[in-house]
């Protein structure tokens, strides 16, 4: 199964995803959805950043590919990918 590499940027906590040509993106339509061997060399990339103190706690997650729509395959990768539940007014979810 197809999956995306995810981590919080460290100085703010904000969900970020990897994109090799970008590096941390911010957006998960713009992560780089990674086949069964990309997948684990990328996660072992991201201790680099994990030393840099860029980003904290990376893990992968599955994803559903459908066409152009990438789908996270948990609830909670969901909600991650559109920001916090109790202020639909702001970040991600107001835009």
């Amino acid at each position: 199964m197809s999956q995306i590499l995810t981590a919080n940027r460290l100085q703010v906590g904000e969900v970020v995803y990897w994109n090799s040509a970008k590096g941390w993106v911010e957006s998960l339509t713009d992560a780089e959805v990674l086949a069964e061997g990309r997948a684990e060399a990328a996660l072992k990339g991201a201790a680099e950043w994990v030393s840099k103190r860029e980003v904290v706690a990376p893990y992968l997650f599955e994803v559903k590919v459908l066409g152009s729509e990438v789908t996270p395959v948990k609830i909670r990768e969901r909600i991650r990918a559109a920001g916090p539940t109790v202020r639909r007014d702001l970040g991600k979810q107001a835009g």
